[in-house]
């Protein structure tokens, strides 16, 4: 997946360690990212149309997938 420059460091290694359910969202056409979801085995939500900021680039389907998460 690549090196990750972020603020928050790498977090993969606990996120792979997680007891809990974890929902990944994540643009299409953001190949990085969904490798990342992949390799986490996350429930993983695509949204579709969107890249990397997938809350601006369709936030209606960014809104829709949370909605149908939380009432799940």
């Amino acid at each position: 997946a690549g090196d990750l420059p972020c603020r928050a460091g790498d977090l993969r290694a606990p996120l792979q360690a997680r007891d809990f359910p974890f929902h990944y969202l994540c643009g299409e056409r953001d190949a990085k990212f969904h490798a990342i979801a992949q390799a986490l085995a996350a429930d993983l939500h695509l949204i579709h149309h969107a890249g990397h900021n997938a809350h601006r680039d369709n936030p209606a389907a960014v809104i829709a997938c949370l909605a149908q998460i939380l009432a799940s």
